[in-house]
């Protein structure tokens, strides 16, 4: 009988640490998604949609090299207003470093920059207040730019730019 009990002891006492130890974790929970990057909507809608939702408007623009077009999608904010207000708009882009085409507007679009880190293939951003850039490769700055949007599909967008200076067509869908 007392071998019973110290059995039933020692597996309760057993139950105990677990539930302890289970409590004293130190690994924080994670969030069930990342915050999102201020100026930026989830869930972009399909092409030429925009939503009012929380007076918010996203909105999807053509971006058209050679015969080939690229659908992409602008955040919410005063620089990517500032550019849709020009649409469309036809522009000889230069080349820069083997990653990027870029213009340089005679007038200043709105800022909100941050600094780069990640570039990826079809970011579009403006660098300073007039220098709209279209990216074309992956790779990681140090440089500033104000965010305004991003190719959805940006498979060939590279062989469709070229290794030189190219004219690009913004339009609306």
């Amino acid at each position: 009988m007392a071998e019973g009990n110290e059995k039933t002891i020692s597996i309760l006492l057993s139950i105990l640490c677990v539930i302890a130890l289970a409590g004293c974790s130190t690994t924080p929970l994670a969030p069930s998604s990342p915050p999102p990057e201020p100026g930026i909507l989830k869930n972009p809608l399909p092409s030429g949609q925009t939503s009012q939702a929380k007076g918010n408007t996203m909105r999807t623009i053509t971006i058209r090299v050679g015969n080939k077009n690229f659908r992409a999608t602008l955040y919410d904010n005063d620089s990517t207003r500032a550019l849709t207000a020009k649409l469309p708009l036809t522009l000889n882009m230069d080349e820069l470093n083997g990653n990027e085409k870029f213009y340089f507007f005679p007038e200043k679009f709105p800022t909100n920059s941050e600094q780069g880190g990640s570039i990826k293939t079809g970011d579009l951003m403006l660098y300073g207040s007039d220098c709209l850039v279209l990216f074309y490769k992956n790779f990681s700055t140090s440089y500033s730019y104000t965010r305004l949007g991003y190719v959805e599909d940006a498979n060939g967008l590279a062989a469709a730019l070229g290794s030189g200076s190219v004219q690009v067509t913004f339009s609306a869908p």
